[in-house]
């Protein structure tokens, strides 16, 4: 790698000035091309070529990958990766030219143990999610999902063939389990009676349609009552059963639905290939779907620990009387603004839950609302000595507010009679702010910045505030022009964790600078109100492009084109306490861009 030279005379390539009609009305200014950089090879450095004014080539000395996305208006073209490459010196990355898709067709339909009475063959809804790991560690890997229509004669789903060494594809098939609504009381469709179907599928080349069967004899069962300490059977409930097919994976939906009626009996039938344990859980229908709920208030019930290989009967639940009655909790949220007055916050959502949890049963209530004009939310749970006291509130801001979230603060509930507002007053979020310059030194405006909760910020976090966390908007400001200054609100600390961000800087195209990212970590100050990285100097920059072609070879307009430096460090994986099981550290993006008219895309890597 060489640094540009300084003895030749070398344009910058900044964003011209707008024009001096911008501040009269009705004028439109627009900005101006990036000047010139050079007009022959002798005006760039070693090894780069001058085309287009512009010096390619030079480019860091590193394995690269990357993926190639089609513009979404093209359904009969599929993503394609590139394994880790090194870049030519001269900067050209060839011709990237998709692969001509091969095509996953099938049909869906139920199971019928006696195919010579009176079976149902009509295929049934389903969602369909074909998935694959990706060809380079941390890359984005591929996924498609297709929601299939009740009836429907058959689905066919575009994806990249399958070559020699590449990992197959996971293709999950997941019944729709959904219920008309007032149909609680009917007998269950077909695809309440099937399980959810996971398969390994290689496609080297389109398949014809499959008849894909849901269901099967001999598969697991699990049975038993939802009721009241009365022995009255408790309707209007959805039972499933939670668990996995691969161990590394989170929990998802492995069974078929049951609906409970006045009874309360239910019976699911779990997948195949399931491995460790399933947990049902009982969630109430909302009032909307079960006339004889509305204005109920009911917990949700998770029974843990259920052997996912042999069939269990019994599984009974029984509600608890100590959960008690239905009572409300209005809260008020207000917080100060940036001239120290305090006023009410509306757009906030305010999630409440509490549990009561016995042996291998937990009982959970939980309501969410979004806070109005006023600030104001009114919360349904339950007012029972078993579980009253522990109820515990979170707040998430809405998107680029200055106020600070607040997780799982304790609130006191009471019997309706004797329930009190509950006033929360957020505090203020930390103003992250500096100063976006280009490698020599000049603030660059129109520049995005965003600051996302950094992986080793999230991971250090238990899972219930990391999910929290997860969910909050990002926080995103524009540079300002002239100066470069950009502003960002984040919380500085979430569930006694200190807070660690990444921002993340994308300059426009015609600033001809790298994207970027700085990781900010704050001072453990609980007094800090504000933070300044000072002056965010991007790197140097190797410019490259290259050719971007359909599967006929024809150039293709408004593809994506991503590069990514492969073999992201995973030394994280084993300095944070909840890191996720598998560790995915995500490939570091390097650059991206869209092809334009004639395919080319050109693309702006940062130097080390």
């Amino acid at each position: 790698m060489h640094p540009r030279s300084t003895r030749r005379p070398v344009r910058r390539a900044v964003l011209g000035a707008l024009g001096a009609c911008a501040a009269l009305a009705g004028c439109l200014s627009v900005p101006e091309r990036p000047a010139p950089m050079c007009k022959l090879d002798a005006d760039c450095d070693g090894g780069e070529v001058c085309e287009e004014g512009v010096c390619w080539g030079n480019p860091p000395n590193a394995m690269f990958a990357a993926v190639i996305s089609p513009p979404s208006t093209r359904h009969d073209e599929v993503p394609r990766e590139l394994p880790p490459f090194t870049i030519n010196q001269d900067g050209q990355l060839g011709t990237l030219q998709l692969d001509p898709p091969v095509l996953l067709n099938g049909r869906v339909i139920a199971f019928c143990a006696q195919p010579t009475v009176d079976c149902d063959t009509t295929p049934i809804g389903a969602t369909v999610t074909v998935s694959r790991s990706s060809q380079f560690h941390g890359g984005p890997g591929f996924k498609a999902i297709v929601n299939v229509e009740s009836g429907a004669e058959s689905f066919s789903i575009p994806v990249p063939a399958t070559g020699p060494g590449d990992a197959p594809y996971t293709v999950t098939v997941a019944p729709d389990g959904a219920r008309p609504l007032g149909a609680t009381n009917s007998g269950p469709s077909p695809a309440e009676q099937v399980p959810p179907l996971r398969m390994q599928v290689s496609l080297a080349a389109s398949t014809a349609v499959k008849t894909i069967e849901l269901g099967g004899q001999g598969l697991p069962t699990i049975s038993g009552n939802l009721g009241n300490v009365l022995g009255q059977g408790l309707g209007g409930y959805r039972v499933s059963a939670l668990g996995r097919w691969d161990a590394s994976e989170p929990a998802t939906e492995v069974s078929t639905v049951a609906f409970t009626d006045a009874t309360g009996n239910y019976t699911l039938t779990l997948s195949d290939g399931l491995v460790g344990t399933v947990e049902l859980v009982a969630r109430p229908m909302g009032s909307s779907q079960v006339p004889s709920m509305i204005g109920a208030v009911a917990p949700t019930f998770h029974l843990a620990n259920i052997d996912a290989l042999r069939s269990s009967t019994g599984r009974n639940i029984v509600t608890p009387v100590n959960l008690g009655n239905a009572t409300t909790v209005k809260v008020v949220v207000s917080g100060v603004d940036l001239n120290g007055a305090i006023t009410k916050v509306r757009g906030a959502v305010v999630s409440a839950s509490g549990s009561l949890v016995d042996k291998l049963t937990s009982y959970t209530v939980a309501d969410e609302q979004v806070t109005d004009d006023k600030g104001e939310v009114t919360l349904h749970l339950l007012d029972g000595a078993g579980i009253a006291g522990s109820y515990r509130m979170s707040i998430a801001p809405p998107a680029s507010s200055k106020l600070s979230a607040t997780f799982n603060q304790k609130i006191t509930v009471l019997p309706a009679a004797m329930s009190v507002p509950v006033a929360i007053q957020l505090g203020a979020r930390i103003a992250l702010s500096g100063v976006v310059v280009d490698s020599a030194g000049v603030p660059l405006e129109n520049v995005a910045v965003t600051a996302r909760p950094s992986l080793r910020f999230l991971w250090s976090l238990d899972p219930a505030p990391q999910a929290f966390v997860s969910g909050l908007p990002v926080a995103t400001d524009v540079t300002v022009p002239g100066t470069g200054v950009f502003v960002v609100w984040v919380d500085a600390i979430v569930d006694q964790v200190w807070g660690q961000y990444d921002l993340m800087i994308e300059p426009p195209i015609t600033t001809r600078a790298p994207t970027y990212v700085k990781t900010v970590d704050f001072p453990r100050s609980a007094t800090l109100d504000a933070y300044s990285v000072g002056n965010v100097t991007l790197p140097g920059v190797a410019y490259v492009h290259g050719q971007v072609n359909d599967s006929t070879g024809a150039p293709l307009e408004g593809a994506e084109l991503k590069l990514y430096l492969t073999d992201p460090s995973a030394d994280l994986c084993t300095e944070v306490a909840h890191a996720p099981a598998s560790c995915p550290i995500p490939a570091q993006l390097q650059a991206r861009n869209t092809s334009d008219t004639k395919g080319i895309v050109r693309l702006v890597l940062p130097r080390p």
